[in-house]
């Protein structure tokens, strides 16, 4: 005879139990299995369930453990703030770069890879604020050993990437520009503070309807660093215009 699933000849055909049913009524394909098939099928068709459960599991067990990651991203901040106030800077290094890794892992980045964009729902951008300040420490960090130069300089660019969405980025200039003075590695933050002014005095639409170097668009730069930067509600409607502001130029 002929199985009706696979349509090969076999021996015999057996009905689906009632527990293969239930798992294939579950995953909505009891309907497209014939009441009864072959052993072959059968055995496919249990090893399969099993398999699928089996990611099913591991998928929800990976979700769960970036559920947990996410939550003790908290206490590896406070804890590397605890360190700094004690001038424990490796310690402090250290604990944040986990911090930085666990958001790489729950974004499903590879190292140095997190960008502004991952965090540009209304739950989630207050997060920038925190990553900026966790960059800004990592310079002060790096900066005390020449052998640092590397990671100081690329926390400076991830400093700038993010600052300029926060609402501490004018103070982080601030300490940048005192640091030029203090550091040991001037050039690092002299960097720095060039490359957040370049990313931050983009002004997108404006730049797209006239040029960056017109009137309109000095004027409007100066009305946001001289005024609305002075008052949090001018904070919060600039950093709103950065985020939809590029999509608007596109459009």
């Amino acid at each position: 005879m002929i199985c009706p699933n696979c349509g090969e000849e076999a021996e015999s055909l057996s009905p689906v139990d009632a527990g293969l049913k239930l798992r294939l009524q579950s995953n909505g394909e009891l309907q497209n299995i014939p009441l009864e098939i072959c052993s072959k099928c059968i055995k496919k068709l249990s090893k399969s369930l099993s398999q699928g459960a089996l990611l099913r599991k591991n998928a929800q067990a990976k979700e769960q453990n970036r559920l947990m990651l996410w939550r003790s991203r908290v206490n590896l901040v406070k804890q590397a703030k605890t360190y700094m106030k004690k001038k424990s800077f490796s310690d402090a290094a250290v604990t944040y770069e986990k911090y930085l890794r666990v958001l790489e892992i729950v974004y499903d980045k590879k190292a140095g890879e997190l960008t502004p964009d991952l965090f540009n729902n209304e739950a989630r951008r207050s997060e920038m604020t925190v990553i900026a300040s966790v960059y800004w420490d990592l310079m002060r960090i790096y900066d005390t050993s020449p052998k640092h130069i590397e990671r100081l300089d690329k926390s400076g660019e991830k400093l700038a990437a993010f600052a300029r969405f926060t609402p501490i980025y004018t103070s982080i200039l601030r300490r940048a520009e005192a640091e030029v003075r203090n550091a040991q590695n001037p050039k690092s933050f002299k960097k720095f503070l060039s490359r957040a002014q370049t990313l931050r005095s983009r002004c997108f639409i404006a730049t797209s309807a006239f040029n960056y170097e017109s009137p309109t668009v000095l004027i409007l730069c100066r009305f946001r660093d001289e005024f609305l930067l002075n008052f949090s509600l001018g904070r919060i409607l600039i950093n709103l215009y950065y985020f939809f502001a590029p999509a608007c130029a596109r459009g």
